[in-house]
């Protein structure tokens, strides 16, 4: 006997969604401080307004403290958007209450309307369609009131619920960091490159639908798919494996004359500057020579490079003598166990041409240059270009 297949979908009808990316803890942080949030309202509330219940506490805060708190960086959770939305479709649920004598009518009406106005405003913020009900369905108790339900309770309760909401974003979240380039002048290569904010914007206007979901979070997600997708294709190769190992350095106080004569005869541009358990304390580089010569005019660099790494003959000197005095501190590094595409970012976004890489114990293990890193993009290119064929 043959079973009749299933409809495509039938199966997944009530498959249960993914499980929220979140930790445990971050997701018993939120709740604690969302029911935090809704009993000072209420209790606040209730040092002002007789009745309790409703008139005290809207609760419509209570679907404004899954937002607040349980999605912090979304476009609705913004400061605008919690009192916009709400005073706005508030206003509208009034209109409706007393122009609309049927119920089912108004209330419609009121929500649509509500939407369609936090749409101008730019203040969309869902719970605002339970404050455009509450007038309509609330009772002679509600409607008593008119437009002073708008101060009490409704702006009495936003106020703690705006106060709670930026509190926990000032002190418990992490602080943000979206540095919009809209031009290829200047910046990093990764921001010159990559998606930038005006790029997000243009794709979510192309889109022509709300998506919940700020820039900060796009570009952060952009991130971290693209180094994922970088380490899929070019493999899991760490700086152990690129790293020059047991590179030259030298310490504090190595004359200037000797430090840049290893620079020249092994044809490299830095060298790490360690103590006597070899842990890194600086690098210096052709960089720091040059700026410390005071070069002004091409023409005079050499010779104000030679008066530099020259030795002064007296015991003080008002120049620098040592690698120590103009080194770059601390140093830049990466530890042995990055991996390529975090080494490749690392050099790209602070802008530099080489990184001492560590052991675990801190000390100085290798050193990985840029010329290092396209090799083993190269290799890694081509080696899969050669699986391909061999396929």
């Amino acid at each position: 006997m043959i079973e009749a297949r299933p409809k495509p979908g039938r199966q997944t009808l009530f498959k249960l969604p993914q499980a929220s990316p979140l930790s445990h803890r971050e997701k018993i942080r939120t709740a604690l401080v969302a029911g935090v949030a809704i009993f000072l309202t209420g209790w606040l509330a209730s040092l002002t307004i007789d009745g309790g219940g409703l008139i005290t506490l809207l609760a419509s805060m209570g679907a404004s403290a899954v937002i607040l708190f349980a999605m912090p960086h979304s476009p609705v959770a913004k400061p605008w958007a919690l009192v916009g939305g709400h005073l706005i479709s508030a206003s509208v649920g009034i209109l409706c209450a007393r122009w609309i004598p049927q119920l089912w009518v108004a209330a419609a009406l009121a929500v649509g309307l509500s939407i369609f106005a936090m749409h101008l405003a730019r203040c969309l913020h869902p719970p605002g369609g339970a404050s455009a009900l509450i007038p309509v369905l609330g009772g002679e108790s509600v409607k008593v009131l008119g437009f002073q339900f708008l101060l009490m309770p409704l702006s009495l309760n936003l106020a703690v619920m705006l106060a709670m909401s930026l509190a926990y974003q000032r002190l418990l979240l992490p602080k943000p960091d979206l540095a919009p380039q809209t031009g290829l002048s200047g910046g990093r290569p990764t921001e010159r490159l990559g998606i930038q904010t005006d790029d997000l914007r243009a794709a979510l206007a192309e889109m022509d639908e709300f998506i919940d979901v700020g820039e900060y979070e796009l570009n952060e997600i952009y991130k971290l798919a693209t180094a994922r997708a970088f380490r899929r294709n070019f493999g899991e190769t760490t700086a152990a494996e690129l790293m020059t190992p047991n590179p030259l350095a030298v310490e504090f106080g190595t004359e200037l004359e000797e430090a840049w004569s290893l620079m020249q005869k092994h044809r490299i541009k830095a060298l790490p500057v360690i103590d006597r358990g070899r842990h890194i304390i600086g690098i210096v580089t052709q960089s720091d020579f040059f700026r410390h010569a005071s070069a002004k005019q091409f023409n005079s660099l050499g010779r104000k490079l030679k008066e530099l790494i020259k030795a002064s003959p007296t015991v003080t000197s008002q120049k620098p003598e040592v690698a120590g005095q103009i080194m770059t501190s601390p140093a830049v590094t990466a530890a042995v166990t990055e991996h390529l595409p975090e080494l490749a970012r690392l050099l790209t976004e602070r802008g530099i041409h080489q990184v001492p890489i560590v052991d675990a114990r801190g000390k100085l293990a290798g050193m990985i240059t840029q010329t290092d890193l396209i090799a083993a993009l190269y290799r890694n290119m081509t080696g899969t270009q050669d699986k391909h064929e061999a396929q």
